[in-house]
């Protein structure tokens, strides 16, 4: 059970909405909940467009690592969840060049086909777990 000292909050606000903490640290590990493909209004960036959403999810996802100090260096696990694995496999050099352009060993990784994302269209929503260095 997440105690409230350990959350970390980005977007209070639209956390609170939708029911969610952003960031839960434990000790120097930091557990973020899953990114969509969204704007900020939480409205879906990229129907249909697998790519789209791998870019926009990366895009988020440094973003709200920079507001707990951290980078793509510090994620060392992530699993994804995905309508389409295919599409997914045929679109995950965009991953790849994130981590690269960053400077990021690639981090341990899983991917799960599922029925549904909790936006409409989402064609992926990515996990990861992050360990901060202090």
């Amino acid at each position: 059970m997440a105690r409230h000292e350990q959350i970390i909050h980005v977007d209070e606000a639209l956390e609170k909405e939708i029911g969610i903490s952003r960031f839960v640290r434990t000790g120097n590990t930091v557990y973020m909940s899953g990114l969509l493909s969204a704007d900020e209004n939480f409205e879906l960036v990229g129907p249909g467009d697998m790519a789209a959403q791998i870019d926009r999810i990366y895009t988020r996802m440094e973003h709200a690592l920079a507001a707990i100090g951290a980078t793509l260096k510090d994620v060392v696990s992530e699993i994804s969840f995905a309508t389409d694995l295919a599409a997914l496999g045929e679109a995950a050099h965009i991953r790849r060049d994130y981590y690269q352009r960053a400077g990021a060993a690639l981090p341990a990784a899983t991917a799960v086909q599922v029925g549904g994302l909790f936006l409409e269209g989402a064609m992926l929503e990515i996990h990861p777990t992050v360990v901060l260095e202090n």
